[in-house]
Order: structure tokens, then C-alpha cells, then sequence
């Protein structure tokens, strides 16, 4: 039974810091105001049409020039970043849209849209209506999926645990539109923090244990191994998988 809950939570929290993000887990979008190669922004309307596009398509899209809503950059890991990348030859324009993550992992990209239209706004119009057609083979659905966690994880991992309860920005949505809140600890009180300090008293060792369903559960990362912390018998454990096989590491812990 252990073990098997072992296995489970392991996979649990492989998931968390490995897990590929989908295009489906974004719907908000930024994009810049010019492009590479562009020569001035929003040059044959390139910008515009594609944040128009994207709007239709159900994200909440803007170019970088736009007025932003208060708290819209303070976290960039829930939104796409869109490019546009330009691959002419002698005798077609031809462009393709790249859309990334906050890490630079390519989400998604459309087919290449070609034109052979000697007038340069005509052909970058109709190379760009042919890649953008190209999108509905993404299939895309927002999940639903919500960052206030991966935010504060971000935080956690440069180290910076003092601002997670307080820095974090929380996007609440109404039927007026959505707005950005910070969340101070006032608004989210420390008990409900995601993670837990303890320290191994036989090597002085500063682990992080992000806390599970259960109380006595916890997930942590100890020398580059992905294990869970528990107690059995009030004697503190960390187990994880080396090679295919079951580790138990006691732990002298103090919280």
C-alpha cells in the first residue's frame, strides 16, 4: 500500500516540474508590435489581424503596445507569446505563426501561408490568412488550467520564498472582464501556503516539502531526486526510485 502510494505520488510530482504544457493551458496571448522583420510596428496590419484572430478564437489577446491591464506582466508563465516567422523566397512571401511558452518550448506552429503576390502589403495578407486557417488543426480549447500555484513555484525555485504568499498575482474574472490582484498574505493566510520548511538535523540540510492531500505526505526534490517525505512510526523517511528500485533514506527532520 505504501508503495504503491509512493509510486503514485512520485508520478504526482514528475508531473508538476516536467508535465509538457499544451496550447489548450494558455488563454492569454501577447504579441509583439513588430515583428523581425518588420520594419515599422504593425506594418500591413500583421499584428492587429492576428490579435483580432486570436480574440475570436476565444484567448485574451494583446500586442505589446497596447494598454495592459494593471498586474497583465507580473507572471508571463500563463500566457502564449506569439511570432511571426518569415521564410520568403525569390518569387513567394511566405510566413508561418510560432506560438511558445514562458521557458521558449514551442506550443504550437501553423503551416506555412504562401503567396506569390508581386505587391508586398497583398502578399503578406494572403500568406497570413493561409497560415492563420491552419490553426484549427491545434484544436484549441482552453482547460481551464490555473497558474497561482506555478507562480508560486517559480518563486520558490529562484529562492525567493518570502515573496510566495505575498507577490503572487491572482486574475479574477467577471462578467465586467478580468482584473489583476496581488495577494498579500493578508489575503492568503500562511497556512494555506503550498510548501512547508524543514531541516535534517543530521546534515543541516535546508528540504522544502510542498504538502499533498494527505497531512503527513509530503513531495520534496533532495539531491536532485524526486521522492515523498512521510512518517511512520513519528520516524521521518524519504523514499525515491534509483534505477527501477526503492530507497529509504531515514531523516532526522525539524519543522
Amino acid at each position: 500500500m505504501k508503495n504503491r502510494l509512493f509510486l503514485i505520488a512520485i508520478a504526482l510530482f514528475s508531473s508538476l516540474i516536467y508535465s509538457q504544457s499544451s496550447l489548450n493551458d494558455y488563454e492569454m496571448a501577447i504579441i509583439p508590435s513588430k515583428f523581425e522583420f518588420q520594419k515599422e510596428d504593425n506594418q500591413y496590419r500583421i499584428n492587429s489581424t492576428i490579435k483580432a484572430f486570436l480574440k475570436q478564437k476565444g484567448f485574451e489577446a494583446y500586442v505589446s503596445t497596447d494598454v495592459l491591464p494593471e498586474g497583465f506582466l507580473d507572471y508571463n508563465c500563463n500566457k502564449v507569446f506569439v511570432n511571426v516567422i518569415e521564410d520568403n523566397t525569390m518569387f513567394s512571401t511566405r510566413i508561418k505563426i510560432e506560438f511558445k511558452d514562458c521557458r521558449q518550448v514551442v506550443l504550437f506552429t501553423t503551416d506555412l501561408g504562401e503567396s506569390r503576390e508581386k505587391e508586398f502589403a497583398k502578399a503578406y495578407n494572403q500568406s497570413l490568412l493561409l497560415t492563420l486557417k491552419s490553426f484549427d488543426k491545434a484544436k484549441y480549447k482552453f482547460s481551464g488550467k490555473t497558474y497561482y500555484d506555478d507562480e508560486a513555484q517559480e518563486k520558490l525555485k529562484s529562492r525567493d520564498v518570502e515573496s510566495v504568499s505575498n507577490e503572487v498575482t491572482k486574475v479574477i474574472k467577471s462578467e465586467t472582464g478580468v482584473t489583476y490582484e496581488k495577494v498579500t498574505k493578508n489575503d492568503k493566510p500562511v497556512t494555506n501556503e503550498i510548501f512547508v520548511k524543514a531541516k535534517n538535523q543530521a546534515t543541516q540540510q535546508e528540504l522544502v516539502l510542498y504538502k499533498t492531500t494527505r497531512s503527513a505526505i509530503y513531495l520534496c526534490n533532495k539531491d536532485g531526486k524526486s521522492g515523498v517525505v512521510f512518517a511512520k512510526n513519528e520516524v521521518w523517511f524519504f523514499e525515491y526510485l534509483d534505477n527501477g528500485k526503492l530507497v529509504s533514506e531515514k531523516l532526522d527532520i525539524k519543522f
